[in-house]
């Protein structure tokens, strides 16, 4: 079979090879023009043809992320074209329990809550996310390769008798995950150029052999698809009044209704949607109840995303993440403004962009500052520190980086 693959970047490397091993024809453009050029060169002496810019010829399949708009096709033309999630549908093959997690914000919270409460239960749990992929043992993610979190990954994942795979998936998904969840989708943003939008692509998670869990208030956005469809709500909620990197007293909906505390070392509240549909999974996998109670005791958040500390009288909230935005922003300011933290604070933005697809917007993220009286202080991103000013009593710093 004669097949193109439009990009080689967001997995496309992996695609390509993997059609190409198949014993099709392989045609590979980078159409992004980011490929680091050893990749290319990689590719090619695996016997595939890298071309610059879209051939006009007749393939009988062409292959792009869900994100590439359609006039990066011509002048090819094609018998079937298809994006990068269906034809990891067809190409998928692992065995292994897995679990996928797409949406628009959450995603990388809700795999490490679920990885780490699943590891409680003795088995053996491999998860892949925005941070890297590797075993989590003992509470614990060690890392050991960074890749895309692109649907492609999924067909790639290392060898291993793991009981559990938990995979973050940006656009789209295999369809054939034993369990998918979708996050939320709080922004439809636009996609390829705006041409079609997020819930186009994230609907390929949507499994049809198990179940898919999404929010309560998206259940007819999702069950429209025609596949079995759970819900999740707030099984976890607040207890009293927080205080900064304090312990945060919860009640919890798992079998019964029970009350624990979670750690005051990270931003708690911002995790109760991440945990509140962990736990829908860890009922559809029957997970007892003391050890998921267990894990959410235990959890310490994802490292380097919300963590807090008190130091010379002031507050600091270090947050590292890909997915920085007007929105999370905004989720992080309200919830310090929740812990009773929100005057004398400061909004630091680090700008820094490693293999980030979104572009961060400055005058949106002000906007959201500016609504909640606290003043923005933008790094140049070349890794200096900024100079705070006097009179601060909360330092939220917000590094957007990380690998997608």
């Amino acid at each position: 079979m004669k097949v193109l693959v439009l990009d080689t970047v967001h997995g496309g490397k992996i695609l390509a090879e993997r059609l190409q091993k198949d014993g099709n024809d392989v045609t590979a453009v980078d159409v992004y023009k980011v490929t680091p050029r050893d990749i290319l060169s990689n590719m090619r002496n695996r016997g595939i043809r890298i071309l610059p810019a879209t051939p006009e010829e007749h393939f009988d399949l062409i292959i792009r992320p869900c994100h590439c708009p359609d006039s990066f096709i011509a002048p090819a033309t094609a018998d079937r074209i298809e994006f990068v999630s269906e034809a990891v549908h067809d190409l998928i093959k692992d065995k292994r329990f897995r679990i996928e997690i797409t949406g628009v914000k959450g995603k990388t919270s809700t795999c490490y809550v679920l990885a780490h409460i699943l590891d409680g239960t003795g088995k053996k749990v491999f998860l892949h996310t925005s941070r890297g992929m590797g075993p989590f043992i003992g509470g614990k993610h060690y890392v050991t390769d960074l890749q895309s979190i692109a649907p492609t990954t999924l067909i790639a994942l290392p060898k291993g008798e793991y009981d559990i795979l938990v995979c973050e998936v940006s656009l789209g998904g295999s369809g054939k995950a034993d369990i998918a969840g979708i996050t939320n989708l709080l922004e439809d943003y636009g996609i390829a150029k705006n041409t079609r939008t997020a819930e186009v692509g994230k609907k390929d998670i949507i499994t049809e052999k198990g179940v898919t869990v999404v929010p309560e208030n998206e259940k007819d956005l999702w069950s429209k698809y025609g596949k079995p469809i759970v819900t999740y709500g707030k099984r976890v909620s607040v207890i009293g009044v927080p205080e900064f990197a304090k312990p945060l007293k919860v009640s919890v909906e798992y079998d019964g209704t029970h009350e624990i505390e979670l750690k005051g070392s990270y931003l708690a509240l911002q995790y109760l949607d991440a945990m509140s549909m962990a736990l829908e999974i860890c009922s559809q996998m029957q997970i007892p109840v003391d050890t998921v109670l267990n894990g959410l005791r235990s959890f310490n958040g994802v490292p380097g995303r919300g963590e807090v500390s008190v130091k010379d009288g002031i507050r600091y909230l270090n947050d590292r993440n890909p997915g920085i935005s007007h929105m999370s922003v905004g989720r992080t300011l309200s919830c310090v403004k929740e812990l009773g933290a929100i005057d004398g604070a400061v909004l630091v933005i680090d700008p820094v962009s490693k293999k980030v697809c979104d572009k961060l917007d400055k005058d949106l993220i002000k906007q959201v500052a500016d609504s909640y009286g606290v003043p923005m202080v933008l790094t140049p991103g070349d890794g200096s520190a900024p100079e705070i000013p006097e009179g601060v009593k909360t330092v939220v710093m917000m590094v957007k980086e990380g690998y997608q």
